[in-house]
């Protein structure tokens, strides 16, 4: 700082020295204008140097050239200038040759002068710019260290200028990208080539207080005096980056309830759509849940949690939390109380564990379609794991989700079941006969194995509806169809194809008089008198039946000569069974 300040009074001390050394020789006079306008001209010509080396300098090399005064050094050189004119013009013969030459050295003065202003002026606005923006604006030397750091710098990483400055880049870089950061600073250095310069890229810088923080950095380099300087401008992204997790999850949760309402179209059973449903709920990217779980149906009869779908669930489990009680552990909780139910920690609420259970936690959700309850929605999340509100709406619009797919189910079941069922009696109805037989079929084809179809009408049914009520009729068919189901194994079915006709279908029978055995075994239930509202009432039952292979390989031919066999009964004293025979008589009365 000392030598820069002593430049304008060496230039000054060496030309008197010149101009004093040529006193005594005729050209004197000449010689010294001229030596005192070159002075001049020199102090000018430093001082508008030293103006515009002080716009492209490190702010350290910056400092120094301010304390130099550049208005006293051309202050100094327009004097000397004007001297030296003085001196000079008594040898120039044309007055009109000195005033243009005084006009021009004023023009030229006047434009170096305008010249400084603006020079001046970029700087300070430069400067401005520099210190007002919001985005960090860094510049460090080859070696990594910072020498620029404005205000918006300040604001993103809290290093006040006089705590940062000298300082290396990487006290701002996290430890896992600083390696990253030396390397490729060397390259750049050495080979000049870098992926990054010139572009825009996103890294994460290091707040003062230990926090990591998304920036957006793009990044230029230059040469001064034979160095590489680089500079970056740095904006903090963090609420653009909270938006697009935002956005993200969103993105994803709308996926998930997409999904959910997609398997609901598909035609498979409740139990299967709920385990499809918590793979769905598991698998969310965004949510902070283990992979395992599981999701209980409400027993109303038991008044009960049914579990019906799990994953990853420890196999003590499965049987410890098979059936549920109301207002035990966190399931039965939030059934009871009808709200979701969170736990950070295994705590006393947490009554099923075993030896070995590893810490956790949970969100317990309510499935509930209006006020009823349907059942619950199981998530375990790691232990110590802060409640998340957004968690607990997204699982809560998905236990409501849900729900409506456990009622549409159900729904559909039970027109299934209306659309195959007898609305009386409950047994299934011709059309489902059909279909269970038609199977059968392929299975004993498939296996060589007999198959036998019943084909019984109640003996005096029409007697006893028209003379007792159809009230004790509609009493007589159930009564009646519960006997019959007494005689039957699991694999059998009985069904009512309208009336009072019945069809029972009996795969895998050993020879054709096992099934006339269960013919008389029904007769003679059958037989035994009905008590119907306190009164007394008595019918019999007439049986044809039909064997598959020998009299048919389709359900219709088959239930077509039992049909005819019964007749046959019907004709020949009822309240018996026949198995179908050629030549029977193939009309009814």
């Amino acid at each position: 700082m000392i030598l820069l300040s002593l430049i304008p009074a060496i230039v000054l001390t060496s030309i008197l020295f010149f101009i004093w050394h040529l006193k005594k020789t005729r050209y004197a006079l000449p010689t010294q204008g001229v030596a005192l306008i070159i002075t001049g001209l020199v102090l000018l010509l430093l001082g508008n140097t030293l103006s515009a080396i002080s716009q492209q300098t490190p702010l350290l090399i910056n400092e120094l050239l301010n304390v130099i005064s550049i208005n006293a050094i051309n202050s100094l050189g327009f004097l000397i200038l004007g001297f030296g004119i003085y001196r000079w013009m008594p040898t120039v013969t044309s007055l009109e040759k000195v005033e243009r030459f005084s006009q021009e050295l004023v023009d030229s003065y006047s434009r170096l002068e305008i010249y400084n202003s603006k020079l001046q002026e970029e700087r300070e606005l430069s400067q401005s710019v520099s210190h007002t923006a919001h985005d960090a604006i860094i510049s460090i030397d080859e070696n990594g260290v910072i020498s620029l750091w404005n205000s918006g710098a300040t604001k993103t990483f809290g290093y006040k200028p006089e705590e940062i400055i000298g300082q290396p880049l990487l006290k701002i870089i996290p430890k896992r990208f600083q390696q990253q950061h030396i390397s490729g600073i060397g390259r750049v250095n050495s080979t000049g080539k870098s992926r990054v310069i010139g572009s825009v890229m996103e890294m994460d810088g290091l707040h003062k207080d230990g926090h990591e923080i998304p920036l957006e950095i793009s990044l230029a380099t230059w040469f001064q005096d034979g160095n590489r300087y680089y500079a970056a401008v740095m904006r903090n992204i963090t609420e653009r980056k909270k938006s697009e997790k935002g956005n993200e999850r969103i993105q994803q949760s709308r996926i998930a309830i997409s999904s959910l309402l997609k398997i609901a179209l598909e035609p498979i059973k409740l139990e299967e759509l709920l385990e499809k449903a918590l793979s769905i709920i598991l698998s969310v990217p965004w949510l902070s849940l283990q992979s395992k779980g599981s999701i209980f149906l409400m027993n109303d009869e038991t008044n009960e949690l049914v579990l019906v779908a799990q994953k990853g669930l420890a196999p003590h489990l499965l049987t410890a939390c098979a059936r549920i009680p109301i207002g035990y552990c966190l399931c039965g909780r939030a059934a009871q109380e009808k709200k979701l139910i969170y736990s950070e920690h295994m705590d006393h609420r947490h009554d099923v564990t075993f030896d070995g259970i590893k810490p956790h936690g949970h969100y317990c959700v309510p499935v509930m379609f209006q006020d009823k309850l349907l059942g619950v929605v199981n998530s375990y999340i790691p232990d110590g794991h802060e409640r998340n509100h957004e968690e607990t709406e997204f699982l809560q619009a998905m236990a409501n989700t849900i729900a409506g797919l456990i009622e549409r189910k159900r729904m559909e079941q039970r027109l299934e079941h209306i659309a195959h069922h007898d609305s009386l009696t409950g047994l299934p109805n011709r059309l489902l006969f059909l279909e269970h037989v038609t199977k059968q079929i392929a299975r004993s084809r498939r296996d060589k194995t007999l198959l036998a179809l019943l084909f019984m009408d109640l003996d005096h049914f029409k007697q006893v509806n028209d003379t007792m009520g159809h009230n004790i009729g509609d009493l007589l068919l159930i009564e009646a169809s519960t006997r019959v189901k007494s005689c039957l194994r699991d694999s059998d079915m009985i069904a009512r194809l309208g009336g009072d006709e019945f069809t029972i279908s009996l795969p895998v029978v050993a020879k054709p008089e096992d099934a006339g055995l269960v013919a008389q075994k029904i007769i003679e239930e059958l037989s035994r008198p009905f008590f119907l509202n306190s009164q007394e009432c008595n019918i019999g039952s007439s049986i044809g039946i039909s064997m598959f292979p020998f009299d048919g390989d389709s359900p219709e031919l088959l239930l077509k000569k039992a049909d005819i066999a019964m007749y046959d009964v019907k004709q020949h004293g009822r309240n018996s069974s026949k198995f179908f025979k050629k030549g029977m008589a193939e009309g009814r009365d």
